[in-house]
């Protein structure tokens, strides 16, 4: 099966997009076509910020470099171009537009930085001890030594990364190490759904699992999918995404991938979910690995360097089915016949989570929850959801009735209303949280 079948064929039910899955307390806020691979080829290139950009340009013809081979505990990611995000069919729309994107060759950890490891760089005063204040943070536990760090803000994670002369990596790298770049699998290990702790650590009622647990997903890389959610430095903006590393900000919301042990339903395991926290924010359920460039840079073929990333220099950008390359607008547009010419006056979605960064959708407090344009919290609402009310006879029998709670900023926001309500969150997104409460 082609890699983009995903992209333009319906096999994704907007059913099984409508599953609620568990949000823990430990957890932070959540959200809610053909193609020829670029990954064959690599055209080598400097990434000296001084090298003329013509320099750099690749041909089909170019002969890479081979690489010195990945550090110890690292592997290798080539480069390559890939459909970024989801389809317009279906996923969340801070998962829209889906539009190609490229990185560079570089090297990724194999497994998220373990207690010990992160502990080193404690002992070398040269990062911050873990967070203790949450129930599964895991230095409160003996034995967990070989468990992914948690407990731990994004500028430990920079930190850390940088003690061991690494780095965090971008979105765009972290998606496309996770869906095994042109492959762009649903999971690390493939589009099958995971049953309960076969292919990975999710729904594990204590906490994390130890790394290496579960058999390597794409390119041999463990944990991509569970277990942890793992920092990037990118920041939580609308689609289309862009290469590099972004500064770390105040009052700005960054994205961590990949799901985690306090999830129940696989929904929230996918490749493409984009999660977000501000940078000195925490959980029990977020830890982090880290990359490091190879260098020379190396951009795929019909790509080059500009301002240290790769760029297309030949031929179209790749979109997904029932769209195509607009040159004006610089983006995907769905086609005049084809099944998404419904969304041609109103694409890219406006409606968009990841807008907040921008100021699209009020302020952003210093507890980077969402109000609106008068800084006032928004109204939070409750209505009954019968439908899933056999799921908190099943879990929370002393909580059998199924609502919803509409509004707030955040999830943090609507937990108040949730415990007053005598209820226990079932799953929660951007605007809303499933709760099970007293009859």
């Amino acid at each position: 099966m082609s890699h983009w079948t995903r992209m333009g064929g319906r096999i994704v039910s907007m059913a099984a997009l409508l599953l609620m899955g568990l949000g823990c307390k430990d957890d932070p806020p959540s959200p809610a076509t053909s193609a020829t691979s670029t990954t064959a080829a690599v055209a080598t290139v400097s990434s000296g910020p001084t090298k003329p950009a013509a320099d750099a340009t690749p041909s089909a013809s170019a002969t890479p470099t081979a690489p010195a081979g990945p550090p110890e505990g690292m592997v290798n990611v080539p480069a390559g171009a890939f459909l970024m995000g989801e389809p317009f069919f279906t996923g969340n729309p801070e998962e829209k537009p889906a539009h190609e994107a490229v990185v560079a060759s570089f090297y990724m950890d194999e497994a998220e930085v373990t207690m010990e490891a992160y502990q080193a760089c404690v002992d070398a005063g040269k990062c911050k001890p873990q967070h203790t204040d949450r129930r599964f943070c895991n230095s409160k536990f003996e034995g967990r030594e070989k468990h992914p760090v948690n407990c731990v803000d994004l500028d430990m994670a920079v930190d850390y990364c940088s003690f061991v002369g690494k780095r965090l990596p971008s979105e765009r790298e972290w998606e496309y190490a996770a869906s095994g770049g042109e492959k762009h699998q649903r999971y690390s290990w493939g589009n099958s759904p995971p049953p309960d702790q076969k292919n990975n650590c999710y729904n594990h009622a204590f906490g994390s699992c130890e790394v290496k647990q579960f058999e390597p997903g794409a390119f041999g890389l463990y944990d991509m999918t569970g277990n942890a959610w793992e920092w990037t430095q990118s920041s939580f903006d609308p689609y289309p995404s862009h290469g590099g590393i972004d500064p770390l900000q105040d009052k700005r919301l960054y994205v961590y991938r990949g799901g985690s042990w306090s999830r129940r339903f696989s929904k929230w395991m996918k490749t493409t979910l984009r999660n977000r926290y501000e940078r000195d924010k925490y959980s029990a359920s977020i830890g982090f690995r880290c990359v490091k460039s190879v260098e020379p840079m190396q951009c795929p073929t019909d790509f080059e360097l500009k301002d240290g990333t790769c760029v297309r220099s030949e031929g179209t950008p790749v979109c997904e089915e029932h769209f195509a390359w607009d040159a004006e607008k610089k983006l995907c547009m769905p086609t005049k016949d084809g099944d998404a010419r419904h969304l041609a006056t109103r694409w890219p979605p406006k409606d968009n989570p990841a807008n907040v960064n921008l100021g699209k959708f009020g302020k952003l407090s210093p507890a980077g929850e969402k109000g609106t344009d008068d800084g006032k919290p928004a109204k939070i609402t409750r209505s009954r959801t019968p439908q899933h009310d056999e799921d908190c006879k099943k879990n929370w029998p002393n909580t059998p009735a199924s609502y919803l709670f509409n509004g707030g900023h955040n999830y943090p926001s609507r937990k108040p209303a949730v415990a007053g309500a005598g209820c226990v969150p079932r799953d929660m997104s951007w605007g809303w949280t499933s709760a099970c409460c007293p009859n």
